[in-house]
């Protein structure tokens, strides 16, 4: 009898060692520039990333579902578009409890769940007045399918279990307070999840790693900040600092999961959540040389760093360029656990496409609808849609990436017709259905600030930017307006005698050198000139100016401004034939750090 029940049992035990470990690694904020492989920044160091890239396959075109944290880490963990379910936003949570998560559904295949870190879908619209959302008790990692939990970002965490694997027996979640660096305690959290492990290595298990980091406020986390360029701007050091951190955290969970012998059957995925935010609000990542930021479905908001390793089934060091989704993590997982293929995911096992067993396209298309824009990728084409505004058509496959002078709407109208029914039909399904009809004037204002439409002029400005600005430019001694794509500027006939109006700009951060790139329409050749200053100087120095010539019909100029230290403040001053001239775009691009661009 003892022997048969041996026999019976024996084959299970080989089905429930062959299911892997499968890690999930969320940051938080992070611009596709940074992730070292990628080849697109030098100052960005992520040795631990870089070598699980080349341990496994690095994915070019890795998307997220939304440009902001709540709606995407709905639609990771639950393998489906979260509009589907009503998660359109961070005001739009929480999580409803009849969506399974990927912990639920691997439960059901024998594994044992953890999560550690950022949350947030426990996070609910704050009543008539209130300021901020409110975490619901109900709606906590222990409700959607997770045994273990150390939830939290900053010095405050709700946990099952202390950091040295003792579990708050009967008095869960447990509030523990940690004023350490957040990155190191939420590695903490999750060496120890992998601690309990080796008490039962037979049981396969699931973490949800979601690091606080690069997201604001930023930090100076030594050591890492001292290793960084004391030439970069204070908020790139830190960044660059949090984000060292947080791959030496991923080097140690990866040397952990060797010693326990469990690296070869582990399947490890690393996303970023969305694209670095830009301008005032920059945490000090980049997109480079993605255009847009986060809060945009241009490039540079759903496109992020994207690797995949498993050693036991997928090949080392392999590039992947087709378009793949964090939907798809979903499917990857319940396909390795061994489980049946649920239809109502949204994502693809990417197993065999990165294998090279499947030699198709993992998508015929994906899919957004984030506030007032919609758009849809059937690659190379991307439609983008603002409001109620005409759709715009991008080739992503341009060097470039998404840019004004590619909108290729009017030449494809085909295309454009075949993309528009889709994404109808797609939004037509979700929860409210509909394409979005009300176009957010901010929305359209980061889109013309990157230049890839041209400002209404009902685009909103940016934040706190003073009345009477244009993308930030106000006019001194005269007006300014926007009209037919171009800024135009008039004199004010008050203004003291031989006052020319001149542009100016404030609030900026550009670590010198920078270069001034302009491109304008003139009637006349005109004798202008850049001026700045530091905040080490209180006033303009007469040696921070370059004169430069604008010519006579449209020219796009180039000027070299020699910034010792970090422009805080420049003036565009356009000389005698100022009424005669159309601005079209202003960019200022600093040694280091993203572009002040203005596209008008």
């Amino acid at each position: 009898m003892m022997r048969l029940l041996a026999l019976f049992l024996a084959p299970l035990a080989a089905l429930a060692a062959e299911k892997p470990n499968i890690i999930l690694i969320y940051s938080d904020d992070h611009g596709w520039a940074d992730l070292g492989v990628q080849g697109s920044d030098q100052d960005i160091r992520t040795p631990n990333l870089d070598a699980m890239a080349r341990d496994g396959v690095r994915f070019t075109r890795g998307y997220v579902t939304a440009p902001q944290c709540v709606p995407s880490r709905a639609g990771v963990l639950t393998g489906r578009y979260q509009q589907r379910f009503g998660v359109e936003d961070n005001n739009k949570g929480p999580l409803p409890l009849a969506e399974l998560t990927i912990a639920e559904r691997l439960k059901a295949a024998g594994y044992v769940t953890g999560q550690v870190g950022k949350w947030h879908l426990d996070l609910m619209g704050g009543k008539k007045g209130e300021k901020f959302l409110r975490v619901s008790a109900e709606h906590m990692p222990h409700a959607q399918g997770f045994d273990e939990y150390f939830r939290g970002e900053m010095r405050q965490f709700l946990a099952s279990h202390d950091l040295q694997g003792t579990p708050f027996a009967g008095n869960a979640p447990h509030l523990v307070a940690d004023n350490r660096f957040r990155v190191v305690v939420q590695t903490e959290a999750a060496l120890s999840f992998l601690d309990r492990r080796t008490a039962k290595p037979e049981q396969p298990f699931f973490l949800y790693l979601a690091y606080y980091a690069p997201h604001v406020p930023l930090e100076s986390p030594e050591p890492w900040f001292s290793k960084t360029s004391p030439e970069l701007p204070k908020e790139r050091r830190q960044a660059l600092a949090m984000m060292a951190a947080m791959d030496e955290g991923i080097g140690q969970l990866r040397a952990k999961l060797k010693a326990m012998g469990q690296d070869k059957n582990t399947l490890i995925f690393f996303i970023g959540d969305n694209g670095a935010p830009l301008g005032k609000a920059w945490d000090g990542s980049l997109n480079t040389p993605l255009i847009g930021q986060k809060g945009m479905l241009a490039e540079g908001g759903i496109r992020t760093p994207f690797v995949a390793t498993w050693p036991a089934r997928l090949p080392a060091g392999k590039t992947y360029d087709q378009p793949v989704s964090s939907l798809d993590v979903a499917a990857t997982s319940v396909a390795a656990a061994g489980l049946p293929i649920a239809p109502e995911l949204d994502g693809t096992d990417l197993a065999p496409f990165a294998a090279g067993q499947n030699t198709g396209a993992p998508h015929e298309r994906l899919f957004w609808r984030w506030g007032s824009q919609a758009a849809v990728l059937e690659h190379p084409w991307k439609l983008v849609r603002l409001g109620d505004r005409e759709e715009m058509l991008f080739d992503v496959t341009l060097p470039d990436g998404e840019n004004l002078t590619k909108n290729q709407a009017k030449s494809r109208p085909e295309i454009v017709a075949r993309l528009r029914q889709a994404l109808k039909d797609w939004s037509d399904t979700l929860t409210p259905p509909g394409l979005p009809t009300n176009l957010d004037p901010h929305h359209e204002g980061m889109f013309a600030e990157h230049g890839v439409i041209t400002a209404s002029a009902n685009a909103a400005p940016r934040k706190n930017e003073p009345a009477g600005a244009i993308q930030g430019w106000l006019c001194r001694n005269g007006t300014i307006a926007l009209k037919d794509g171009a800024l135009t500027l008039t004199a004010d006939p008050k203004a003291a005698k031989n006052a020319k109006p001149f542009l100016a700009k404030t609030g900026l951060a550009l670590n010198g050198p920078v270069t001034a790139l302009i491109k304008a329409d003139a009637k006349a050749a005109s004798a202008c000139s850049l001026s700045w200053r530091t905040k080490e100087q209180p006033d303009f120095l007469p040696a921070n100016l370059v004169r430069f010539t604008l010519p006579a019909g449209s020219s796009e100029q180039s000027i070299a401004l020699p910034v010792d230290g970090q422009a805080i403040h420049v003036r565009l001053n356009l000389g005698d034939q100022a009424d005669g001239l159309r601005l079209r775009s202003i960019e200022l691009r600093p040694a280091k750090g993203p572009p002040d661009k203005a596209q008008f």
